[in-house]
């Protein structure tokens, strides 16, 4: 039986349920230590088949995957992921140029990157938005004077994070505009989607702002600025345009089986042919 202490930080041990102790232990017996990057991928698809979750009906079955232990397994190994841990630095390197006073790291999860930043950025507030972080992530940022959770966003920001978030969520447009309107005018909102199937909890009907979400943003007011690594910074111009958001992602929607064949181009494709449908 592995001995969790192998793997598992002190001070996170210290805050696991035997649920979620059990839940380690097998895994880590399964795979003789943590599972490479495709094994979490995988890993995280057995409860959304086990509780047969349909990515069209976001309910109480989608409620419980996400409180599977299988994200605490993700928060852990993302914390000693080599690649993750790279990602996290070349994002903390882009904010930390921008000097940013406030900061708030939307869908943080483990907040990690929060922390990144907050260690690098000593006089800024960082906050990561989560309305029910596990008592291991709060412990640990603990850690970080200038780093907390928080339910909710307050306020305006300098700097708004969302990556990995909005592949989740079934209206990630009007998402997008609730917490940009927390972007004081001239603020960046740095989003790193992944609108792609890599796991069954991205949600299909989502796929097509794989082509269109530069295009979305712009329409919400959010000019599409400088890639930052697999994500993109976003300035806010001045008030958020919802409805013309939701009239070019309804485009999108409509243009995207024009296309979604194409085994290389898509993203290309789907950008001429909203220029000529969807003005």
């Amino acid at each position: 039986m592995t001995e969790l202490d192998k793997f598992v930080p002190a001070l996170v041990l210290q805050h696991l349920t035997t649920a979620e102790a059990e839940y380690l232990k097998e895994v880590f017996d399964r795979f003789g230590g943590y599972p490479d990057l495709e094994q979490i991928w995988s890993l995280m698809d057995e409860p959304w088949v086990e509780l047969s979750c349909d990515p069209l009906n976001m309910d109480e079955r989608v409620t419980a995957y996400y409180q599977h232990p299988v994200w605490l397994l993700n928060g852990l190994f993302v914390e000693r992921h080599e690649l993750s841990l790279e990602n996290r630095r070349q994002f903390t390197h882009w904010i930390v140029n921008q000097a940013p006073l406030r900061v708030a790291d939307f869908g943080g999860g483990f907040g990690g990157l929060a922390r990144f930043i907050g260690e690098a950025l000593p006089n800024a507030q960082v906050e990561v938005v989560d309305p029910h972080p596990h008592p291991a992530a709060i412990a640990l940022a603990a850690n970080t004077p200038n780093v907390r959770f928080v339910p909710e966003l307050t306020g305006e920001y300098d700097i708004l994070i969302a990556t990995d978030v909005f592949e989740h969520v079934p209206d990630p447009i009007g998402l997008t505009a609730k917490t940009a309107e927390h972007l004081r005018v001239g603020g960046q909102y740095l989003i790193a989607n992944c609108f792609a199937p890599v796991i069954l909890c991205h949600l299909p009907q989502l796929f097509h702002f794989n082509t269109s979400w530069d295009a979305v943003m712009q329409a919400m007011g959010l000019q599409p600025e400088e890639k930052v690594l697999y994500g993109r910074s976003y300035r806010r111009k001045g008030e958020i345009n919802l409805p013309a958001a939701r009239e070019k992602g309804e485009c999108s929607r409509r243009v995207y089986p024009l296309i979604s064949w194409l085994p290389r181009g898509k993203a290309r494709a789907g950008q001429l042919l909203m220029q000529i449908f969807c003005h």
